[in-house]
């Protein structure tokens, strides 16, 4: 049977959140769709995307005759443009992550619709209607949001009636827990999805669970950089963003840059190192982010 694959832009799990709509579309106007995993976190995502024929690995490329492969990466405007990046603002202005995908995708002949989310299957987890999760935890040092901003949100937060707790992968010492905040375990991508699908709203940085949240219609206020492509342009969303990061903080990004790398096997940048010490995210106030929450709620 011939099989319709595809790629999403990176292999971070926010990289396939964000590509959900091409996905979805292809399931919807050409199955049986198979999902080209770049990392296991998202392998262990795709049992949640409705109507997913099957997964298969980026190292098991190419695969049987007569498949097709939609590769995202594998696009102009992502191979010869760092996002966010001067080069990329000059030549487009600042677009969206939506805005951007959207332009791949109908070059790929892909009808997907970004206007709204189309959610993952989830079964919320009980108990957190009435619950703010915060999500501080990433990968990215350049994504790290300060401890005392984290502890004013959720003060702001309770004095405002809202439970509190943040989301954690493993069990274990929190930079959140010397100012009593919960911490909720959820150590899959599957498990993350069933409590950010139950909560009332979400604070967090610029990282995979964010994302999800946003996807799941969830109220969510994501904290990013100045020139971040990511933050979700919809109506149950808003973005949080930094002051303008340092020159030299812009200059080790573009030497950080993977852009032109279409085939992410074996592949892995080096950890992601702010050499000004994140400054830009320190101006992004705790006080503002519960603004922007309240305008959601």
């Amino acid at each position: 049977m011939r099989r319709t694959l595809i790629a999403p832009v990176s292999f971070g799990l926010g990289d396939l959140v964000v590509s959900l709509p091409a996905v979805q579309a292809l399931i919807r106007d050409d199955s049986p769709v198979w999902l080209v995993a770049r990392a296991t976190s998202q392998r262990l995502l795709a049992e949640r995307i409705g109507g997913l024929a099957g997964v298969i690995d980026e190292a098991d490329l190419p695969s049987r005759p007569g498949d097709r492969l939609v590769d995202l990466r594998d696009h102009p405007l992502q191979r010869d443009y760092w996002w966010g990046s001067a080069a990329f603002e000059a030549e487009f202005g600042r677009l969206d992550i939506n805005s951007i995908l959207e332009r791949i995708c109908l070059d790929l002949g892909l009808k997907a619709d970004f206007s709204r989310p189309m959610a993952l299957e989830a079964t919320p987890h009980p108990g957190l209607a009435g619950t703010v999760l915060l999500i501080h935890e990433t990968d990215g040092a350049d994504k790290t949001w300060p401890v005392d901003h984290w502890v004013a949100v959720a003060k702001t937060l309770r004095d405002g009636g809202h439970a509190v707790a943040h989301v954690v992968k493993e069990a274990g010492p929190s930079p959140l827990d010397a100012a009593g905040i919960a911490a909720l375990v959820v150590p899959t991508p599957a498990g993350a999805v069933d409590v950010l699908s139950g909560c009332q709203a979400v604070i967090g940085v610029d990282t995979g669970l964010t994302h999800i949240a946003a996807q799941q219609n969830i109220p969510t206020v994501t904290i990013c950089r100045r020139n971040s492509v990511y933050a979700r342009p919809w109506p149950h969303c808003a973005a949080l963003r930094g002051d303008p990061c340092t020159a030299e903080c812009l200059d080790a990004e573009m030497s950080y840059a993977y852009n032109q790398t279409v085939s992410l096997l074996d592949f892995r940048p080096p950890p992601r190192r702010c050499p000004s010490g994140a400054p830009c995210l320190k101006a992004a106030r705790p006080e503002v982010a519960v603004a922007l929450l309240d305008d959601l709620l």
